[in-house]
Parts: C-alpha cells; structure tokens; sequence
C-alpha cells in the first residue's frame, strides 16, 4: 500500500456512518469511498482520518497538528496513532474477493503453507509454541495469516500482527491445508466437506459485515478458500504428539530418533 500523510487543523469526510465502535474510531461511506475516523474522547475534531477506495493501494491520511513531533531538526508524526484497526481494516478492503485476513496461526511445513485457524482461546499460541523448533517448520504466525486465492495456486503469508508468542515472519508458500483447531483429550484430524468448512471460516475471517456493498467479495473469497484448499478439524492436546499427527497427514517427515535438537 501507499500511504500518503498530510497535516490539517480540522481532519474531516462527509459520509454516512456504517459502523461505530465502542472504541474511539467509526467508518464513513460516500459513493465508492471509505474511511476510517479516529478521535480521542478528550478532543471534539478527530485525531486522523484516513480515505481510501476499496481494492485499491492508494490511501490518503490527513492528521491533526497535535500528532506532530520532531525527530532531529525534522517534523513527525506520533506513529503510536496508526496501529489497530487501521491496518488491519485497509489489508481487508485491499483484499476484497483475492483473499482473506484468518485469525489464525500459520506455519510453511516442508515447503507447503498451514493455517490452525481458531477464535481466540482455541489455541493456535499453544500449538505454535508445540511446533517451536520443529525440524522442517518455519512459523510465520500465531494469530493473524492473510490467505489469497487469486493467484496461480492459494498462497499462505504471514503479517506483522502477532498473539502471546509474539510470532510474526514475512514467509508465504503455497496452502496445503486449513485446519481449524479444537482442544480435546485425543490428536485427530477430521476432513470436513465445502459446506461444513464454510461456518468455520466466517467465525475466523475478517470481513465487512458491516458494509453490504462490499460484503460480497468477502463472501466470495470464503467460498474460493474453502472449494480449492483441503479443509479440516485438528483435535489435540497440548503435547508433542500433535505435531505428528499432523506430520503424518501431509507425509512431512519428522525427526530422526536421538537427532531433537541435534
């Protein structure tokens, strides 16, 4: 994305209100465009607004003069402002119908791509710290993977916005698997058609529910996640026997007796 910073003593879009959460910042609509308002409680203009079309890379941020610093003998702006949700909220609209934001750890095993998708508690810190070290595993998170389908083959890629392990690569590789995982007294893996993966997915994707004129695309890009990548249920316990279950599903070998950490 490009994202373009300007300065203005009243950061204002006139749009409609689509959704206003209970956390200091809304979305407006007008015609094609979106943005995101951020306003502090104590202050009556916003912080920062920031305008963007959906499905495009250009983004235009105007700031309030009270973010800016000096860095050296040069102005700045306080880049604590723009975290969550504003970057999650553009790679989404950005996305649109080519792919998803999963809430979900994600590992490339031999080369191929994993995602262990999960609400929150469902334990994908855990399973990410059971696979820590793991001869042939390169994490590349342990909350958030951005999954895309319009490419030559669905491609798993790790983001910058990690969970309690603070995991976060900048890896893809192609997907092999979707796993959404459950804890339980056994290690299973259990296949799930199209039609069972699909209320999964909408539980562990970020999409504009709020916003029906974009809604859409999200929903098309479930359906594609869930029709051309092998969906499944993992079933484990918190032990090392979990990772070779899953080992054993994409034939990835694991490691040599005697050889841990060798």
């Amino acid at each position: 994305m490009r994202v373009r910073f300007a300065v203005s003593p009243r950061p204002a879009f006139e749009g409609r209100t689509i959704l206003e959460s209970e956390a200091n910042w809304t979305i407006l609509a007008r015609d094609g465009e979106r943005a995101v308002v951020f306003r502090h409680p104590s202050e009556t203009e916003p912080d920062w607004v920031a305008s963007f079309r959906p499905g495009s890379a250009e983004v235009s941020v105007v700031c309030a003069p009270r973010l800016l610093a000096t860095a050296g003998e040069a102005p700045a702006l306080r880049s604590s402002h723009f975290s969550y949700p504003l970057d999650q909220l553009l790679a989404m609209y950005l996305l649109g119908d080519r792919g998803l934001v999963l809430h979900a750890a994600g590992a490339v095993i031999g080369g191929r791509g994993v995602a262990f998708a999960g609400v929150s508690g469902a334990g994908k810190s855990t399973f990410t710290a059971l696979a820590a070290g793991r001869p042939g595993w390169e994490p590349v998170s342990d909350d958030r993977v951005i999954v895309r389908v319009q490419e030559a083959a669905p491609t798993l890629w790790g983001t910058p916005w990690s969970g309690e392990g603070q995991v976060a690569a900048h890896r893809s590789a192609e997907m092999a698997w979707l796993l959404f995982l459950e804890q339980g007294a056994t290690h299973e893996i259990r296949r799930l058609t199209p039609g069972e993966a699909l209320p999964r997915l909408f539980r562990t994707a970020s999409l504009p529910w709020y916003d029906a004129e974009y809604l859409d695309s999200g929903l098309a890009a479930c359906g594609r996640i869930v029709e051309t990548i092998p969906c499944g249920v993992l079933t484990f316990r918190p032990d090392a026997g979990a990772i070779d279950e899953l080992e054993r599903l994409l034939g990835h070998p694991g490691p040599t007796p005697g050889l841990v950490g060798s």
